[in-house]
């Protein structure tokens, strides 16, 4: 009887250890499927003067693609952005429109492709193996905050370097995520900054925002919990390298 107790215990224990190693070797698989697709698509832009996305050759592997984010200072956070019909599809497809449940790093459907609204919403996941927008939680640290003062948005017509106006650690709905239609951006950012946890006081009298919004996992995947990170459009000419 003990040695078929004993047997069973270690059938069980072998099942276990099959079923996390199957879990971990389909994170590791997801995770390689969304970084190989970013390098690929990197290597489509000239880096002798810095990184300049092909836009023709990007577009000819996903017209959907819009703009390309680079966030110094984060693990790996530079990606091409694309823009779906909805805010759903690209939640669990990559950019290359394969299943995946890391998603892509896509602009709000609702959203002018060029960011010419008041203020633009870029969303990605964040994952607890990290990648994607994981690392915009390094935020949090005050010093990060100041010592990381902006990051670039790259488009078909226009590069930006933005100097970042805000951080937040906020929920759906909050002003983070507002949009208005009479573009008082200064109004804007002044309920911003009520509800950032850093805010840096700056003129934005006729700008436009972009804010990078991911899940804050100290709540869980579920929850409306988000962690946003507000820049302000500023055409550039700077050589941009990704690092």
């Amino acid at each position: 009887m003990k040695k078929w107790i004993y047997r069973i215990a270690l059938a069980g224990a072998l099942a276990v250890f099959a079923f996390s190693a199957y879990q971990l070797y389909k994170i590791y698989e997801g995770s390689k499927q969304v970084d190989d697709e970013r390098d690929r698509l990197a290597e489509l832009a000239q880096e002798e003067e810095g990184f300049v996305p092909d836009w023709t050759a990007l577009k000819a592997q996903n017209p959907d693609i819009v703009a390309w984010v680079y966030v110094p200072g984060c693990d790996n956070i530079s990606f091409p952005v694309v823009q779906g019909d909805d805010n759903d599809y690209y939640l669990d497809h990559t950019v290359m429109k394969e299943y995946n449940i890391r998603g892509a790093i896509f602009l709000d459907h609702e959203a002018a492709p060029d960011l010419s609204n008041e203020n633009s919403i870029v969303y990605g996941h964040s994952v607890d193996q990290g990648g994607m927008f994981t690392s915009l939680d390094r935020f949090e640290d005050p010093s990060f905050f100041e010592q990381h003062p902006y990051f670039y948005v790259m488009t078909p017509s226009q590069n930006y370097k933005c100097p970042i106006l805000a951080f937040g650690k906020t929920t759906e709905g909050s002003p983070f995520y507002m949009n208005y239609e009479n573009h008082d951006t200064a109004a804007h950012a002044a309920e911003i900054e009520k509800a950032a946890m850093y805010y840096r006081a700056q003129d934005v009298s006729n700008k436009n925002l972009v804010t990078l919004s991911t899940c804050d996992l100290d709540y869980g995947f579920d929850s409306i919990n988000r962690l946003t990170l507000v820049g302000i459009l500023e055409p550039t000419d700077e050589h941009i390298v990704i690092e």
